[in-house]
């Protein structure tokens, strides 16, 4: 099992009256399990970068809550949650926990 730490930045004013977020603030802690995902990347002509790319497993009887505008601080980076993250049931149709894919591209 590894930390998972969720950050979330608080929707703020500028000084323009225009909604924009605000500082990421840690918002809650897991213990989750991280799995690499291979996804095919085609380097573009103005960056080949490098993807970091990761399945999160947090087990618990209840919803994380976290976010698809969340970001995750896994194996020492933050990292943007990529897409809605998706409800774990059993056969049995109960929670078992939530699996966060979260993506980074670097470079």
């Amino acid at each position: 099992m590894e930390r998972i730490d969720v950050y979330r930045g608080e929707a703020t004013e500028d000084e323009d009256g225009n909604r924009v977020q605000g500082p990421l603030e840690l918002v809650a802690s897991f213990d989750g399990l991280v799995a690499p995902v291979s996804t095919p990347e085609t380097p573009s002509e103005s960056s080949s970068g490098v993807v970091v790319d990761h399945a999160v497993y947090i087990r618990g009887d209840e919803p994380t809550g976290i976010l698809d505008t969340d970001v995750i601080g896994v194996r020492g980076r933050r990292v943007p949650v990529d897409g809605v993250p998706a409800v774990w049931r059993d056969v049995h149709g109960r929670h078992v926990g939530d699996v966060v894919t979260v993506k980074l591209r670097e470079g």
